[in-house]
């Protein structure tokens, strides 16, 4: 006679990574074992001198390449990218010596003096993962500006006003020069990978070109001390709000930016020397119906070192407009047109309630640097 014997057996808790997508906040279940699905554990690597190709053949071939990229990780590396590398370090240099200047040379631009959340951004005011006590890192940020004489931007109703805040003590005076020279040459490759994205969708090169006269732009300089405690990070999961984000990265032993793939699981992005790390952001993720990622990414610094970054974003026009392309769209589906410089406003207004711990005495209450 058989005996049939019944074991239960206790299934593992369903767990979730949390992260702020859209800036509005999501989470992802981690899968493992039979629940795993396919999807990438590395980012791609791409060779970008074909972008100064004269032959639409070689540009067409770099599309197909960056295409499948945006379409399966939302995140590659470009290699060979024509900016001089002596540029880049030149530039990691300046920053370097801005956040070794006294607190109160930087905190003469604290961002919340700015309506568009420029200039400098203290240890621990960003909380984007609201488990963690704060953002482990300091930053600065500068963008389009009309007011500027360097962008030479035509000045109109819109972009009357200054949104830029530079640091006026002669010791920083090295800085503005420096980072506008990173910024000019930033602008100049993000225009031309701009109409490498355009003949990845089978569009004409210049398709983009029309909402991207006179684009939205910034280049935030980041500190990140090295991280102590698990519990923290030196930036919280997020996703970016901009066409597409061109990061360089300090040369540390350890990675510390992160990717988050379709499984729920981190993946290291490993720095190399002169080499962008360029993800895809909202804007391009909406005009392709969600075809292209904009993929989830965080910074964890756990190497014991000191950790620099100076990612360029590059948008459309503040009063451009854009939707899904007719060639994602459903039949019978309504797509919402956006407004560019709404949408950007939306993203920095959520940004800006995770800075704010509330007022004293009239004064905008910051953490500590711990």
């Amino acid at each position: 006679m058989s005996t049939t014997t019944v074991v239960e057996v206790e299934e593992a808790p369903v767990q979730y990574v949390h992260y702020h997508d859209g800036g509005v906040p999501g989470k992802r279940r981690i899968l493992t074992g039979k629940l795993a699905k396919p999807t990438f554990t590395e980012i791609p690597r791409i060779d970008f001198r074909r972008i100064y190709s004269d032959s639409i053949d070689d540009r067409k071939a770099l599309a197909k390449e960056v295409g499948a990229a945006c379409r399966d990780v939302g995140f590659f590396s470009a290699v060979n990218h024509g900016v001089p590398e002596v540029v880049l370090s030149d530039t990691f240099d300046s920053v370097k010596r801005f956040f070794d200047l006294p607190t109160e040379v930087k905190m003469e631009c604290h961002n919340q003096k700015s309506d568009k959340f420029r200039g400098y951004e203290a240890f621990l005011e960003g909380r984007l993962d609201p488990s963690t006590r704060g953002d482990l890192k300091e930053g600065f940020l500068m963008g389009e500006d009309a007011t500027d004489p360097e962008q030479n931007r035509p000045i109109t109703p819109l972009n009357s006003k200054p949104r830029n805040q530079w640091p006026s003590s002669p010791e920083a005076a090295f800085f503005r020069p420096a980072i506008y020279n990173y910024y000019n040459h930033m602008f100049d490759i993000s225009k031309r990978m701009l109409r490498i994205f355009a003949l990845a969708l089978d569009k004409p090169e210049d398709f983009f070109d029309e909402v991207t006269t006179q684009p939205m732009t910034n280049v935030r300089a980041v500190h990140y001390p090295p991280q102590e405690s698990d519990a923290d990070v030196g930036i919280g999961a997020h996703t970016d709000f901009c066409w597409f984000t061109l990061v360089c990265q300090s040369q540390t032993k350890l990675p510390a930016l992160e990717v988050l793939n379709g499984n729920g699981i981190w993946i290291p992005v490993h720095p190399e020397p002169n080499t962008f790390v360029v993800n895809i952001a909202d804007f391009l993720k909406l005009v392709t119906g969600g075809t292209w990622q904009s993929t989830v990414h965080r910074v964890r610094n756990m190497g014991g070192e000191e950790r620099y970054s100076m990612p360029f974003f590059f948008s459309p026009n503040e009063d451009g407009v854009v939707s899904v392309l007719e060639q994602f769209r459903q039949k019978g589906e309504e797509y919402e047109e956006i407004v560019v410089g709404e949408y950007f406003q939306r993203r920095l207004d959520v940004d800006r309630t995770t800075h704010i711990d509330g007022e004293q005495d009239g004064q905008t209450k910051r953490r500590a640097y711990l």
